[in-house]
């Protein structure tokens, strides 16, 4: 469980910019048993609603670093925020309409490899989203300087914000360097959390429309019991459909048979060239090795092909520290990660 925004809707009309910079600044300045603000007042909505966003985790640490884990966790988080606004005369007995849910599954990285190694990976995504999301949208965002991705968008709807639902990949550990000021703040949270450097954020995102809650209701409602196996559906079936992702290594296995067949007429046609030339389009070995099944007829000279494009992949691997040799077999690790996720 990580963030909701909700929608306050006030029992008060005609309130002035005064009220709502006074209730803007209660909001923000709510602090937990733990001594840290977890809310934030987005915007004010008409003449008597405002939009909040709350944070589960920096209930507890200040920052989204700290993992939850149970639901007698996020109820403490809803508890105390109601008996919070209940203590201000305007926000007594307003009503609570919950907009959006954002639940992260934290898949963490092997030491010998970083985010980017796992880009093959983010290209099947995309390719089994476009499959099941015809009208959706797929976005990377990379350093410039060296074009290597720290977030990856997963939506809906072509405009990636008016989503209904969304996946947001992301490398923690730099999303949480950027937004931390000081150096010695970032060396307590990897001296407390020392998986941060290698966790690979999977964060699912649900815009929610139903009936408005009464503060004590809003306090006892299940939040992640009603949407997480909503939310983990949204990922398992749009990313990581394994009928689609087979369909897709044959498709692809189709197609670089087909490269495969016109290369190996040219003179001076070898593997390494045609592997370095057509990267970007392998996305696993085992896909290049049905290629070549599918291309050579011959078993020696197939075999020996095989053996070739191995050793060089290997390398490439090896080189760029990038999977490409079992891109199948993780796919299934992080599915069955996200599969065995639960907040108790």
């Amino acid at each position: 469980m990580d963030t909701i925004q909700i929608k306050l809707e006030l029992n008060y009309m005609g309130l002035t910019v005064d009220n709502f910079e006074r209730i803007k600044y209660f909001i923000n300045n709510i602090k937990s048993p733990y001594g840290y603000t977890f809310c934030d007042m987005i915007d004010i909505r008409g003449t008597n609603s405002i939009g909040i966003k709350l944070s589960y985790p920096r209930f507890f640490y200040g920052s989204n670093v700290y993992l939850i884990t149970t639901k007698e966790e996020c109820f403490r988080v809803q508890g105390y925020f109601c008996e919070a606004i209940e203590k201000i005369g305007l926000l007594i007995g307003s009503r609570i309409y919950l907009e959006r849910v954002d639940i992260p599954f934290t898949y963490i990285i092997p030491s010998d490899l970083d985010f980017y190694s796992y880009n093959k990976l983010y290209g099947i995504m995309a390719m089994v989203h476009s499959e099941k999301r015809k009208k959706g949208s797929r976005k990377m965002y990379a350093d410039i300087l060296s074009q290597r991705p720290e977030t990856l968008i997963y939506t809906d709807t072509k405009t990636p914000s008016s989503y209904n639902n969304k996946v947001m990949i992301y490398n923690q550990f730099v999303n949480v360097e950027a937004k931390t000021d000081d150096e010695e703040t970032l060396m307590m949270f990897l001296k407390q959390y020392p998986d941060l450097k290698y966790r690979m954020r999977i964060e699912a995102s649900k815009k929610i429309r139903r009936n408005p809650f009464s503060i004590i209701d809003f306090r006892n409602f299940d939040i992640v019991g009603t949407y997480l196996p909503q939310l983990k559906e949204t990922v398992l079936d749009n990313l990581l459909d394994f009928e689609v992702i087979d369909k897709i290594y044959q498709i692809e296995a189709d197609q670089l048979a087909n490269i495969l067949n016109i290369e190996r007429k040219r003179c001076g046609f070898n593997y390494e060239i045609f592997i370095l030339q057509n990267i970007s389009r392998i996305y696993d070995y085992e896909i290049l090795r049905r290629a070549l099944g599918i291309a050579i007829d011959n078993t020696k000279t197939r075999e020996s092909a095989v053996t070739a494009v191995r050793r060089h992949l290997n390398n490439y691997s090896q080189m760029n520290n990038i999977i490409v040799m079992d891109v199948y077999a993780r796919l299934r690790d992080i599915r069955r990660c996200i599969e065995k996720f639960q907040i108790i």
